[in-house]
């Protein structure tokens, strides 16, 4: 059980890591394209989160924080954290901060 509980400390915190870098570089991809782009911050975060929850395939529970978004400015800070409940029943917990911004470059 001792080996279970520290292997799924670490599963979770690559899971989240990943989880959370694609997310961020899938929202700042819609932002990229005038097709498909979202109308409203709301509706680019929402997207985010629905990007992040797919991904995340543990029995876990998962808080998203939203640090800045700004969609005019390409920028998108947050923190997520995920918690679960070990095999010998105590409480785990990993969590994550990224901020991506966008960044314009001249021809």
């Amino acid at each position: 059980l001792t080996g279970f509980t520290i292997h799924g400390r670490s599963i979770r915190q690559v899971e989240l890591d990943n989880a959370l870098k694609s997310s961020m570089e899938d929202a700042m991809t819609l932002l990229l394209y005038e097709e498909g782009c979202p109308k409203n911050e709301r509706e680019w975060l929402s997207g985010f989160y629905k990007s992040l929850e797919i991904q995340i395939n543990s029995a876990s529970d998962l808080t998203v924080n939203i640090l800045e978004a700004d969609m005019e400015a390409g920028i998108l800070s947050v923190e997520a954290t995920l918690d679960w409940t070990h095999p010998i029943g105590t409480r785990g917990s990993v969590s994550n901060t990224m901020t991506v911004i966008m960044e314009e470059y001249e021809e």
